[in-house]
């Protein structure tokens, strides 16, 4: 997923950001501090190229901001002079909160609490303002609590920032997740309606080709079977159409009825093959499953077989279908190769990507002066009583 917010060089605006901050800040302070003296102006000059650099490099920040902290601790007359100046730990803390990284965060947290530690012993102990040991405590504590209260609010503030954007950076992972599996679902169905519009046409173009040119030449000779082949050709015609409007239908409208083919279908299927002239020797096994997805599969595959058959097989030898549903579905097709055709193969990779998505297997290839189909379709809820069974056997081992 695209991060918004990537670690990585700062842009050319933070980098303008930053510096002027910098520079305000030593000025605005340092003007301060100049009357004060040239040591305490050095402090909020280390202080402001910390913060210059806070984004582009963390060590030199680090390095700078500890360096600061170190001068004040050396010089214990100091304490009180730089507490105005001491605000710019918090942008420094800030960083430190912010980051991404959790070993970063932990540092910052570790170091603002050793600083503000050190700082209550060094104020208490070795800071002399000339005050009982009550008041030098009470001096100690609130001095401390000021600093805990920059070092750590810099630290929360940045931390709430980055568990912000973090919130934002999700929601924004949970669209695109939701765009991709979209943009998924649509190529789904653009493939399975561009399956469907191949082997509805192919198949119908396919039987009124067929059945045309049979006419044509009984026209004279035999008109009950050019009769016979008008009355194929129109009830191709009319079941075509009827197909096609239920994929426009589905095309406008996602929540329209599906397409799905089912047994009766495949038995006009057959019928209206043998009309073509083609003779079919079927063996069937089993009683069929009532899986819509087995049957729509079962009746694609079969007339894209079948299809092949009549277009590129010699139907002066019968085709041989076999046809088994005592597990699943298995389908094999076996037909007399004809003259070579011009076709351009898509039909056969559309079966075996119909076959793919059932989750089965389909090989066609030429065995001989034979052309074979076979295909294996798992039954789904067998499949998922297996998996369910596995499942029980892995959790009892």
């Amino acid at each position: 997923m695209p991060q918004i917010w990537e670690q990585g060089r700062p842009t050319r605006r933070q980098l303008i950001f930053d510096l002027s901050c910098a520079a305000a800040f030593a000025l605005l302070i340092g003007i301060v501090y100049a009357h004060v003296g040239l040591a305490q102006l050095g402090v909020v000059l280390v202080l402001a190229g910390a913060m210059a650099v806070r984004r582009l490099s963390l060590p030199a920040m680090v390095l700078l901001g500890t360096a600061a902290a170190v001068i004040q601790f050396a010089h214990p007359g100091w304490s009180l002079q730089l507490f105005v100046a001491d605000v710019a730990y918090a942008a420094l803390f800030f960083v430190l909160g912010a980051h991404p990284r959790a070993a970063v965060r932990r540092f910052g947290l570790v170091a603002g609490g050793v600083g503000c530690a050190c700082l209550l012993v060094w104020m208490t102990t070795l800071v002399d303002t000339g005050s009982s040991t009550r008041a030098r405590v009470f001096s100690a504590g609130a001095v401390t609590a000021m600093a805990v209260l920059v070092c750590g609010g810099g630290w929360v503030a940045g931390f709430l920032r980055l568990q912000r954007r973090r919130s934002i950076q999700s929601e924004l992972d949970r669209v695109e997740q939701r765009r991709l599996a979209e943009s998924y679902e649509h190529e789904l169905q653009r493939s399975r309606v561009a399956a469907d519009m191949h082997d509805i046409v192919a198949h119908s173009w396919a039987v009124v080709a067929a059945q045309a040119d049979g006419a044509r030449y009984a026209l004279r000779a035999d008109p009950d079977a050019t009769e016979q082949a008008l009355e194929v050709i129109a009830e191709t015609a009319r079941s075509t159409i009827a197909d096609l409007r239920t994929i426009l239908a589905e095309l406008r409208d996602n929540d329209a009825e599906q397409s799905t083919p089912g047994y009766e279908q495949a038995e006009r299927l057959m019928q209206r093959m043998r009309l073509t002239g083609m003779r079919i020797q079927e063996r069937r096994t089993g009683d069929a499953a009532g899986s819509s997805l087995i049957a729509l599969t079962a009746y694609r595959l079969l007339s894209e077989a079948l299809t092949n058959a009549l277009k590129h097989g010699d139907l002066g030898q019968p085709v041989q279908v076999e046809q088994d549903w005592t597990s699943g579905y298995r389908l094999r097709v076996v037909n007399a190769v004809g003259a070579p055709g011009d076709g351009t193969g898509h039909g056969i990779i559309g079966m075996m990507e119909r076959a793919a998505i059932s989750g089965g297997r389909l090989e066609s290839r030429q065995v001989g002066g034979e052309w074979v189909v076979d295909a294996a379709i798992p039954d789904p809820q067998r499949s998922a009583a297996d998996s369910t069974q596995d499942a029980k056997e892995s959790a009892s081992t």
